[in-house]
C-alpha cells in the first residue's frame, strides 16, 4: 500500500486541458487545418496554433495526430 502511494507521488501530474484546448483538438479530431479551427472557434490561427504548441508540451508529444490520440485515450475526447 505504501509503496503504491509513494510511486503516485513520484510520478508527474498531468497536466490539465482546458476547455479551449479541448475544443481545438476536437477540431483536429474532425480533419481542420489551423485556418479552418480559427474559424469555426472564431480565434485567430495564431491562437490555434499556440494552444496546440501548449497542448504538445502538456501532453508531451509532437504532432496532432498524437495530441488527439493520447487525449483519447485519456477518455478526454469522445468520437463517435
Amino acid at each position: 500500500m505504501a509503496e503504491k502511494l509513494i510511486a503516485r507521488m513520484r510520478r508527474p501530474a498531468q497536466a490539465a486541458l482546458t476547455p479551449r484546448e479541448l475544443d481545438v483538438l476536437n477540431a483536429v479530431a474532425d480533419g481542420l487545418t489551423n485556418a479552418e479551427i480559427g474559424s469555426r472557434l472564431v480565434i485567430a490561427e495564431a491562437t490555434v496554433k499556440t494552444c496546440l504548441l501548449r497542448l504538445f508540451a502538456k501532453l508531451k508529444v509532437n504532432d496532432r495526430t498524437h495530441a488527439v490520440v493520447k487525449t483519447m485515450e485519456r477518455g478526454l475526447l469522445r468520437r463517435p
